[in-house]
């Protein structure tokens, strides 16, 4: 007999992936390079703020600063101040800095009139040999070959006068029987007249009375100055005087040109208020020095008040003095007659 039994039998279809569209694949593609180049920059500022870090925790030799010496001129204080430097102390430096800056223009001044007086001494000399200078260049001749020539005659001729002249003589190619031969020209004598005499003696006693006259008015010009810089407190520091000096000068002499003030005491006050309040630095000065004796009149004031409450009332704010009755009938006694 056959067997009719049919067998169920399941059968597994592998199916393959669906090809993707071009449009996929490039949006895909596009997606995995985008998450590279997230991860590639993620690392690489990662490695840059690692690197900062280390940068700015690691300290630098040229960032701390270097110990210096206090300068060699500084008083004991000054080089605490210098070497320990506070709010406290910074008005010693502040002194200190203004002292040497004093001290450098002084010192600079000193040397710029040391060499204007050489100036005026050689400046006779030069002006008198310069007009010759290229005369002697010519024949290969300095200045200074000219100078030294001449000392040189002259100590000669004070030393052997006679043999001295022949040389010169002799150096010009001038014999001496030729001056023995020569006979000059005599020029008829002048004499002084009457009148030139009258006219030189004016000219003289007028020279000498204007000297006289400009010596006193410098002298009271130094006199108004050294009393008008006495009651100035800006003039106190030597270099606040100084600079304030340079401002005013300018002024002073423009004010003095125009006439319009008739004592120099009025010049000196107008050219001090137009530097002072046309300047921040020196107005800022004139405040503070202003500030403290207003300050210190308020003080005064509150004490003495103080004092006068404290005599009346025994001690400052307890009040009014309180009247103490012994009965009922003294105190309205009191309370009637007012007291």
């Amino acid at each position: 007999m056959e067997d009719n039994s049919v067998t169920d039998t399941q059968v597994s279809v592998e199916r393959e992936p669906a090809e993707l569209s071009i449009g996929e694949t490039l949006r895909q593609q596009f997606k995995e390079t985008e998450s590279k180049e997230k991860t590639t920059e993620n690392a690489s500022a990662s490695q840059e703020a690692s690197q900062e870090a280390a940068f700015t925790q690691a300290p630098t030799p040229e960032s701390a600063p270097i110990p210096l010496a206090p300068p060699a001129d500084m008083n004991a204080a000054e080089k605490e101040a210098f070497l320990n430097p506070s709010p406290a102390n910074a008005h010693v430096l502040q002194s200190y800095l203004n002292r040497r800056a004093y001290e450098t223009r002084s010192d600079y001044s000193r040397k710029m009139q040391e060499v204007e007086k050489l100036k005026q001494q050689t400046s006779g000399l030069y002006d008198t040999i310069k007009q010759y200078e290229d005369d002697y260049a010519r024949q290969g001749i300095s200045i200074t070959d000219v100078t030294r020539r001449a000392v040189a005659w002259d100590k000669a001729m004070k030393t052997d006068p006679i043999n001295t002249a022949l040389d010169w003589l002799n150096s010009y190619g001038v014999d001496i029987n030729q001056l023995n031969n020569y006979q000059p020209e005599q020029q008829p004598q002048q004499y002084l007249t009457r009148e030139d005499a009258e006219r030189i003696a004016e000219e003289r006693i007028q020279a000498i009375q204007a000297e006289q006259q400009k010596s006193a008015v410098d002298y009271y010009n130094q006199q108004v100055v050294n009393s008008f810089m006495n009651n100035k407190p800006l003039f106190r520091d030597p270099e606040t005087a100084a600079q304030l000096e340079a401002e005013m000068a300018p002024v002073v002499q423009a004010l003095t040109s125009t006439g319009r003030y008739s004592s120099p005491e009025q010049v000196l006050e107008t050219a001090y208020n137009y530097v002072v309040n046309g300047n921040p630095t020196f107005s800022g000065l004139v405040s503070k020095m202003t500030a403290k004796p207003v300050i210190q009149q308020q003080q005064q004031v509150v004490e003495k008040a103080k004092k006068a409450a404290k005599s009346i009332s025994g001690t400052a704010g307890s009040g009014t003095p309180r009247v103490t009755s012994n009965n009922l009938r003294d105190n309205l006694r009191r309370r009637f007659s007012g007291e």
